[in-house]
């Protein structure tokens, strides 16, 4: 099916048309009340302004064989590897999953059936929902395809007993006739059927014509409700009305930054602009119903609930009088208030948090984090968040948030239990911080640059001697190097690496930085232990560990010896090193930080044994500096021998500086710099 595009300042809403398919209208833009971006006019203003999205812009090759294959091989995958789901033995035409008869998953016949189904491409959904406590058959479709009439027959005889079954669909003119034609088919072969269509899509305010609210992630609660419901021994009646009562109760609003891509194809479906995201789109490429400047999880959660719990639209209007106005500052907890004891309960609603297929969970947790302190924000209790990629629209890169509105019923029917592939477990209590573990033989390190922060403040006292402040002023210096070669650190670390290491050691020089003035810079033993214990709070990763293991042993070797003997520090670089090697497991060669600190103790060793390490140090920093450099730029043509570059292929090393190794040249050149100024 062709995909229509919304031309600018416009917004599409849904269209189903009397054969079964989708086609889209163009609203005009008054309809949205959430954005008053203006588009771009000329080809110059448009042509940057619709820049494409580079999530679009990536390989877009799908791991398949022929992608007309794709669903039913999927689908064999997934009962091959799920025991307690079973394919209908009529491949290809009819793709219906349905519970199996083990040990896992017991099919009663005597009990009401739950069916539901639609296209593909939503997985898990919906053949990850078969099972007790839940579904017992999914009728599955192709690719954001209705399945076919007689596959849903097919589904209803396998699975009706004498109490009847339940179909469950989503609020689409193909699945409502499909499967609404063999609801009826099934009645005159003698089988108790009732079907209920969710529509749960709030994005779009009514009128909504005859088309009505989309269905979406929310139908998942539904069928929970109805599958805890019909598992319970409730008659085809009861589990219906406990379906639409929770069909009522549940809202959604989705939004995605780049759309999908279909099996076989090579390009995504559309192109969202780059800098932009859609708010309000479905489950299968249509676009949203407005659009975005990109901006933080908080707001952009605030825009979809805000959307879901607008009361002017009355999609959920079971929250009317139940919510309350936002509390802001520090009227957000007030541990003072003294609450009367027959206050009412905050009502609970229970929240799904849906990956739409390439958004990934630590991303969905910020959301779930961000959703979870709004609704408590509005005197809403998010009793049960459910997180995860659970009803997807292929490889889209987004979201989408569902809200439930929960009684007691309809809680015990959330928390029933369920033998599922794909549902979720879910929290049922607030989570609270464990305590930190309190160890009577713990070996206390005095941390005083927090005791000088508590003191001093913003004003710490200067070093006393000449060679502290020389010390000062080349941390500093060391710092504000790292700060400088984030970007090319991270674009080499990105090619070879994991791409946070010039992230890593610009949070590492940011910390320092903070910290250094607080240090007691008179005594190297000080300086060097205190470094580490910053580095260790701020900088994590490789890189932090080897660095906090390098201080922490140059400043046990340097225990006792005088702040202003250039042998002093090179003591304390030698031991570091030595540490780093020890614990790093890497020798010079192996393209690691080494490359650099190596030829730089060697370099300013000469300096050192020869007795030219000039004034105050400086010329055997100098060529500790230098020979960094080209220990780092040495790097370009060696085979990397640790760290994650050894997982790379050689031929994309080459002409690759290792990222550590020029972060550590940078810190010593830093040094060596601010050096020749002081002195």
């Amino acid at each position: 099916a062709a995909v229509h595009r919304a031309p600018p300042g416009s917004q599409t809403r849904l269209r189903n048309d009397s054969q079964g398919t989708s086609s889209y209208q163009h609203v005009p833009r008054h309809f949205s009340t959430m954005s008053k971006r203006k588009h771009p006019t000329g080809s110059a203003a448009s042509k940057d302004a619709w820049k494409q999205n580079p999530m679009q812009s990536v390989n877009n090759h799908k791991f398949l064989n022929q992608p007309g294959d794709a669903v039913c091989e999927s689908l064999e995958g997934f009962v091959q590897s799920h025991p307690n789901c079973q394919l209908l033995d009529g491949l290809p035409d009819i793709k219906v999953v349905v519970r199996a008869n083990t040990l896992l998953s017991n099919v009663d016949k005597n009990k009401v059936a739950v069916i539901s189904g639609g296209g593909s491409g939503h997985e898990p959904a919906h053949a990850g929902f078969v099972g007790e406590g839940m579904l017992n058959a999914a009728v599955c479709g192709d690719v954001f395809a209705s399945p076919s009439v007689d596959a849903v027959l097919e589904a209803i005889r396998h699975v009706c007993g004498p109490n009847g079954c339940l179909i469950i669909v989503k609020n689409y003119t193909g699945d409502r006739l499909n499967f609404g034609l063999a609801a009826e088919r099934a009645k005159l072969e003698g089988f108790l059927v009732e079907i209920v269509v969710v529509g749960d899509d709030c994005a779009l305010p009514p009128p909504l014509g005859v088309a009505g609210r989309r269905g979406l992630a929310g139908t998942l609660f539904v069928h929970k409700v109805a599958g805890a419901a019909a598992n319970s021994g409730l008659n085809l009646n009861a589990v219906k009305l406990e379906a639409m009562e929770a069909a009522a109760a549940v809202g959604t609003v989705g939004v995605a930054v780049a759309a999908h891509t279909l099996p076989g194809a090579t390009a995504p479906a559309r192109t969202i602009p780059g800098g932009q995201m859609e708010l309000g789109l479905g489950i299968h490429g249509e676009p949203g119903a407005f659009t975005e400047p990109v901006t933080d999880v908080v707001s952009i959660v605030d825009m979809l609930l805000t959307k879901i719990t607008d009361q002017k639209t009355g999609y959920m209007a079971c929250l009317k009088g139940k919510m309350e106005v936002p509390k802001v500052g520090l009227e957000k907890v007030d541990a003072t208030e003294v609450k009367t004891p027959k206050q009412a309960p905050a009502p609970k609603v229970a929240v799904m948090i849906n990956s739409l297929g390439a958004t990934p969970l630590m991303e969905l947790y910020v959301v779930a984090k961000a959703a979870r302190e709004w609704l408590k924000n509005r005197g809403l209790n998010p009793a049960r968040v459910f997180v995860g990629p659970l009803m997807t629209a292929l490889n889209m890169n987004g979201f989408s948030v569902s809200v439930m509105v929960l009684d007691t019923q309809r809680l015990g029917r959330i928390d029933a239990p369920v033998q599922s592939a794909a549902w979720p477990h879910c929290a049922q209590s607030e989570a609270k911080l464990a305590p930190m573990p309190v160890s009577k033989n713990k070996v206390t390190e005095v941390n005083f640059v927090e005791e000088s922060k508590e003191k001093y403040g913003d004003s710490p006292p200067k070093p006393v001697t000449w060679t502290g402040g020389l010390v000062l002023a080349c941390v500093v210096g060391a710092c504000k190097a790292l700060q400088k070669i984030e970007k090319q650190v991270t674009d080499a670390d990105t090619k070879v690496g994991d791409g946070d290491c010039g992230t890593t050691f610009a949070r590492g020089a940011s910390g320092l930085l903070q910290d250094v003035p607080h240090m007691n810079c008179d005594t190297p033993r000080d300086v060097a232990l205190a470094i580490g214990l910053s580095i260790r709070r701020t900088m994590g990763g490789t890189a932090g560990a080897l660095y906090d293991i390098f201080f922490a042993a140059a400043g046990v070797q340097m225990g006792g010896m005088p702040v202003d003997d250039p042998k002093t520090w090179f003591v304390g670089f030698e031991a570091g090193v030595d540490a780093m090697r020890k614990y790093g497991n890497a020798l010079p060669g192996n393209r690691t930080m080494l490359d650099a600190l190596v030829p730089a103790l060697e370099a300013a060793r000469v300096k050192v044994t020869e007795g030219r390490s000039g004034s105050r140090g400086g010329e055997a920093l100098e060529a500790a500096a230098c020979a960094a450099e080209e220990g780092a730029l040495a790097t370009r043509l060696m085979a990397a021998g640790a760290g994650r570059s050894s997982y790379v292929p050689t031929h994309v090393l080459l002409s690759v500086q290792d990222p550590g190794a020029t972060a550590s040249a940078a810190w010593l050149r830093g040094c060596a710099d601010a050096a020749r100024e002081y002195l």
